[in-house]
C-alpha cells in the first residue's frame, strides 16, 4: 500500500498567512512567538486525549 505524499503549496501558504495577519490585527511579540513555534513544530506537539478536551 502506498502512502500519499503531502505537498504544501508555498503560494497558498503565503496567501493564507497574509490573510490571517490582516484578520488578526495587532499581534504581540509573545503571540507571534507562539504562532511561529506552532508553524515550525506542526501537529506533533498538539495535545491529544483528555488534554485536548476529548472525553476518550
Amino acid at each position: 500500500m502506498k502512502l500519499a505524499k503531502h505537498q504544501v503549496k508555498p503560494l497558498a501558504v503565503l496567501k493564507f498567512e497574509a490573510e490571517a495577519r490582516l484578520l488578526a490585527g495587532h499581534i504581540s511579540v509573545n503571540q507571534l512567538r507562539f504562532l511561529q513555534a506552532a508553524k515550525d513544530k506542526g501537529a506533533a506537539l498538539e495535545p491529544a486525549g483528555r488534554i485536548a478536551g476529548s472525553d476518550e
